[in-house]
């Protein structure tokens, strides 16, 4: 079987290449909506904890209008389910964020392959480009990715466990409840950070070998 041509195989690591960016878009696209379903999560949570009697009359006039049921929902069931919620898309979060942190890495790794081509002044677009004009911002968002939203979240879910423990009217059974997936939501938090931080290291391990 014969090799193929150098023109051939600069084809297809292009094409590879722009197929990869058009994943690395998708992966942002789709972390920005999780991200924002997270903050109307806890947006949520602040409001019963802040005011609990306004927040059950306007969540089960909410939850009876989306399930289209007349019968009264209990705000502890509803409460609950807001935690059920918060698990699935976090957990969706923190793999996305993952997920881009590699791809990105893997990124630069086509567009040096490619930028080889054309004395490194081509597909930089997506790397050494973005990061030597944005170079600023791209560390501001690294920091509030990696370290102030998963602080500032798992505050406030402790904050919102305590009060439900504290609360009178709170069921037993749904506060153990809420506090298994509290629990799940820590462990979650603090291996995406773990994660986070061995993908950096992996990194520049990388960078060194090169």
């Amino acid at each position: 079987m014969p090799k193929p041509s150098h023109d051939t195989k600069l084809t297809v690591l292009n094409d590879h290449y722009n197929n990869t960016v058009t994943d690395f878009k998708k992966l942002n696209k789709t972390r920005d909506t999780n991200f924002l379903f997270i903050l109307i999560l806890l947006g949520v949570m602040a409001f019963q904890y802040v005011s609990p009697s306004q927040s059950q009359s306007v969540l089960t006039q909410f939850a009876q209008k989306k399930l289209e049921v007349d019968a009264a929902i209990s705000v502890n069931v509803i409460a609950s389910l807001v935690w059920f919620a918060l698990l699935y898309v976090a957990i969706r979060y923190f793999q996305n964020v993952i997920n881009i942190e590699k791809q990105y890495n893997y990124t630069h790794q086509l567009e040096k392959e490619l930028a080889k081509h054309y004395d490194g002044k081509a597909f930089t677009r997506e790397g050494k480009a973005y990061l030597n004009n944005y170079a600023i911002f791209s560390d501001w968002v690294h920091i509030v990715y990696w370290y102030i939203f998963p602080v500032l979240f798992t505050a406030v879910i402790t904050v919102k466990i305590v009060g439900e423990w504290a609360a009178s009217s709170q069921n037993a059974l749904q506060v153990w409840l809420n506090t298994a997936i509290y629990a799940s939501l820590v462990v979650s938090t603090a291996l995406y950070v773990f994660s986070l931080y061995r993908t950096k290291k992996n990194t520049e391990k990388d960078v060194k070998k090169k």
